[in-house]
């Protein structure tokens, strides 16, 4: 039997990578509201009237419900499903071609903002009117694309989108060496990655990816401000982590020592702002926060060479801005 070529077996990893990614996507458990709002590949995407801007209906609904989300800032709601949840209401309530019997009724709407988000009922009301009016305005039914996942939304505001300025850091040069904790963290990610070489069931390592996921967080951020980082950068870059791992590890990307290039352009091109809801800016801080990452991961000793990857990051990071930008 002929030995196949490099290409060839690249191919038959990637077709066996993808297989094993419906599998795990059967196996996982049911997602959360936002994953339910939906969303769509960005490479189609219609161009907007003026003065609005073209977005997935993931977003859009986001977007809608912001007035909804800062009862969750203020602390009077806990939890932002509850928020999401009459979003998704008024949301459905006002589209014109649903039939009487799926739309929910004014006064069931009504009755879930009174207690959820602890008004009377004259409050209640009001606001019921004026979250229909913002539907209204900042999604007008005649300029929508019938039977597309895109929604044209009226630009509030305008945003500035340019790359994320790295001087900005004040980053030291410094090494910081491995500590216990960090020896903890390795050891966990090793693990995992062996078990998922493996071929374990998704199930199986469900948990202790999840484990090692927070850990990856909390040493990332603890290492950034070791490096000189401020507070609210590291927690930013923190948060930023927590999807790109989670694409990597349950999207079968290779892990993050291997990660293939067509991947880091699926996360970056397609993956990254459907399942991220952010303000547009943020999304600038992705490539210097995962560049920055895998310093980390040098400095501890996991990677012996980050450059291949960091200098992916780079390449791909124009056409990412010029994503941003597109959705500003």
């Amino acid at each position: 039997m002929p030995k196949k070529s490099r290409e060839q077996k690249r191919a038959d990893k990637t077709r066996a990578r993808a297989k094993k990614r419906h599998q795990r996507h059967a196996q996982r458990s049911a997602p959360s509201l936002r994953s339910l709002l939906g969303g769509f590949s960005l490479g189609d995407v219609p161009a907007a009237p003026p003065g609005f801007r073209p977005l997935p209906m993931t977003q859009a609904i986001l977007e809608f419900a912001a007035p909804l989300l800062a009862y969750v800032d203020q602390g009077t709601v806990q939890d932002p499903n509850d928020a999401l949840h009459i979003g998704m209401q008024l949301w459905n309530y006002t589209l014109p071609n649903a039939p009487v019997s799926q739309k929910p009724a004014r006064t069931a709407i009504v009755d879930t903002m009174e207690t959820t988000l602890q008004m009377d009922r004259q409050e209640a009301d009001a606001f019921f009117e004026r979250m229909i009016a913002r539907k209204a305005y900042l999604f007008p039914d005649e300029i929508q694309p019938p039977g597309s996942l895109t929604l044209f939304m009226r630009k509030e505001v305008e945003y500035l989108i340019a790359p994320f300025a790295e001087s900005q850091l004040h980053l030291s040069d410094a090494i910081v060496p491995p500590d216990r904790d960090d020896a903890v963290l390795l050891e966990a990610l090793r693990q995992l990655e062996a078990r998922i070489a493996a071929g374990e069931d998704y199930g199986d390592w469900e948990a202790d990816f999840f484990a090692m996921q927070e850990l990856c967080c909390q040493r990332y951020h603890h290492w950034l401000l070791a490096k000189g980082v401020s507070e609210t950068l590291s927690q930013q870059f923190a948060f930023c982590l927590e999807p790109y791992l989670t694409f990597v590890y349950q999207y079968d990307a290779g892990n993050v020592q291997d990660v293939w290039p067509d991947a880091i352009a699926e996360f970056f091109l397609d993956w990254l702002m459907r399942k991220v809801m952010v303000k547009l800016p943020e999304y600038t801080q992705w490539p210097p926060a995962l560049r920055l990452f895998y310093r980390f991961l040098s400095e501890k000793g996991y990677l012996d060479d980050p450059e291949p990857i960091i200098a992916s990051l780079y390449t791909i990071e124009p056409d990412f801005i010029a994503l941003v930008q597109q959705r500003s």
